[in-house]
Parts: C-alpha cells; structure tokens; sequence
C-alpha cells in the first residue's frame, strides 16, 4: 500500500509540474492590480516573455496570494530579476490582448 500511495504521489507530481512552463531569468516591467475584476486580480509582464505567456495573472483566491504579490511588487520596484513559471491552460479572462498563463511559481535566484 505504501508503494502504491508513493507511485501516485510522484506520478501527481510530475503530472502537475509538466503543465507549467518557466520563463528564464528576468525583470518585471508592467504590473496591475484591478479592485473589481475577479475580485481582486493582479497581473504582470515580463520584460522578456515566452512565447506561451504574454503575462501571467494571480487571483486574491488563490493560496499563496500575499506572498506572491509581495514578492512580484519587491521584484518591480527594485527590477530584481525573477523567474516564472506559468499554465498556459489556465488563461486569465481579462486577456483582451495577449496571453496571461495562470501564476504557478515566482522566485528569486537561479532554479
């Protein structure tokens, strides 16, 4: 039973990291906050992209929520460089232009 719950443990795993796409090493250079739209949604752009996520979106719902905020305003205001990951299935509803790939994973450093 153990190894069984230790397959679907590292299966999952590597299932829901193989979804999200990281984008190398770089600056933060637009950033958004909307009070009404999604209930307190916030965005931002990379200074250089990938192809998949024009920008990336996080949602006041989602766990981690102040933390990642915190450190993508840390980031923009001191141009620190950052790494991203993002899920281009989950596509933020506000994209009129462009492509926000769902906010998996923000960090400083090399990764």
């Amino acid at each position: 039973m153990i190894k069984l719950i230790g397959f679907v443990a590292i299966f999952t795993s590597a299932f829901a990291f193989a979804n999200n796409i990281a984008s190398s090493s770089t600056e933060i250079v637009a950033l958004a906050s909307y009070n009404q739209y999604g209930g307190g949604d916030v965005i931002f752009k990379l200074k250089d992209p990938i192809e998949q996520c024009t920008g990336y979106f996080l949602s006041k719902s989602d766990d981690g929520f102040n933390a990642n905020v915190s450190m993508i305003i840390a980031a923009y205001q001191a141009k620190t460089k950052v790494k991203v990951w993002g899920i281009p299935e989950q596509k933020w509803a506000g994209s009129s232009s462009g492509y926000y790939c769902k906010l998996y994973v923000v960090a400083y450093g090399d990764f």
